[in-house]
């Protein structure tokens, strides 16, 4: 996934790339995109409904210290993953928000829907009846938010960016087993800064 924007956001390593040029601190949340992943729906009331609800309730209890959140509850089809991850340089308080919004906001986009996922500036939630750890089907979660301000040189703001993002991709990817983030600066065309971010989900 390959995203632009002006604010900072996640970056799930191989799936999700992240370039700002100006670092702004969110003050709250903001909504950037959801996808409803595929037209396969649950009953209310049934199984999966509720080992949804308890799979999203119990997901703010199962932060890893460092923003990652896992739950699953069920067995079977029936069985509902959950998974959230905050930008690693926001406040807890501020995840704890942006967990809280995206699950409201998701069900209420993605009605009955056994999978779905959500991004907002500062965090992502994403549920699904199949497997989430260890199954790299993200790459499937293309979204792109262009920047609406342009390079003053494209060609030399590339060269400048791809050695940035290639090694904050590596850095972050051999990050600990509890956090996979590396964030850096380089100068791009007319001394201007071109920051990166990167954090992977595992």
């Amino acid at each position: 996934m390959v995203i632009l924007t002006g604010k900072p956001l996640l970056f799930i390593c191989l799936n999700f790339i992240y370039v700002i040029n100006v670092l702004i601190k969110a003050q709250q949340p903001e909504f950037l995109y959801h996808i409803c992943q595929n037209a396969t729906t649950y009953t209310p009331n049934s199984s999966y409904a509720r080992n949804l609800n308890a799979t999203l309730s119990s997901l703010s209890s199962t932060n890893s210290g460092y923003g990652f959140f896992n739950s699953s509850k069920g067995q079977g089809p029936d069985t509902a993953n959950a998974i959230s991850l905050c930008r690693v340089d926001v406040e807890p308080g501020m995840c704890q928000t942006c967990l809280n919004d995206s699950t409201v906001r998701l069900r209420q986009s993605c009605p009955n829907q056994r999978e779905a996922i959500i991004y907002y500036d500062i965090c992502l939630l994403r549920y699904t009846n199949a497997t989430i750890i260890g199954n790299n089907d993200m790459n499937r979660d293309v979204v792109y938010l262009w920047n609406v301000n342009n390079a003053s040189n494209k060609e030399q703001f590339n060269r400048d960016l791809r050695p940035l993002m290639n090694k904050l991709r590596s850095e972050a990817a051999a990050g600990g087993s509890l956090l996979k983030f590396a964030m850096d600066n380089t100068t791009g065309p007319d001394f201007a800064t071109i920051y990166g971010l990167a954090q992977c989900v595992q």
